[in-house]
């Protein structure tokens, strides 16, 4: 038999059992499909998401109780799923996601005026990342949108208008998307 050095046994023991893992929690995208939410799944998530209203505001929080915007997105789609693991983060899929990742990873972009209720909306302050977002809820006009996010501002779960071509409060609309869902 021949004798393995402790280093390298170690190794092959360890990406052994990242390799079992990734393959029993779904962690990899080998595999797995995504698709479209249909329109009747963003809109029960808004549902979901109109039932937190008020809820407390708190950076990372995913819910049930208190949320951050992304917190408030992935949780209130979970609900309206049924499952847990529906985002994807560069090849791995997850449990969760911050809103950037949501941006760039998890959503087909549309055009501003084919937003449904339930469509993720995406705001930022900063030019090279999206750093707030929620669920569109309706237009009030041409230039301005109602969407529910929870807000660090008001300091919870609130409907907020949005300008579509200028800033409130130093932010402004990047995008909007329908969000795809790993199988």
């Amino acid at each position: 038999m021949t004798r393995v050095s402790r280093p390298i046994l170690i190794v092959t023991i360890l990406c052994f059992l990242l390799v079992s893992l990734t393959g029993c929690f779904g962690l990899s995208l080998r595999g797995k499909r995504h698709t479209v939410a249909p329109a009747a799944t963003a809109f029960r998530a808004l549902e979901y998401a109109l039932s937190k209203e008020k809820a407390a505001y708190l950076l990372g929080g995913r819910g049930p109780d208190v949320f951050d915007c992304s917190g408030l997105i992935t949780w209130s789609y979970k609900q309206a799923v049924g499952r847990d693991a529906i985002f994807r983060v560069g090849s791995r899929v997850t449990t969760d996601a911050i809103i950037n990742d949501l941006w760039r990873f998890n959503v087909v972009l549309l055009p501003m005026t084919d937003m449904l209720p339930g469509d993720v909306v995406f705001i930022t302050n900063d030019h090279d990342r999206v750093t707030h977002g929620g669920l569109f809820v309706r237009w009030i006009n041409n230039d301005e949108f109602e969407f529910i996010n929870a807000s660090s501002y008001h300091g919870h779960v609130v409907i907020d208008r949005w300008p579509i071509g200028s800033t409130q409060r130093g932010q402004w609309l990047v995008g909007a998307g329908r969000l795809k869902i790993v199988y």
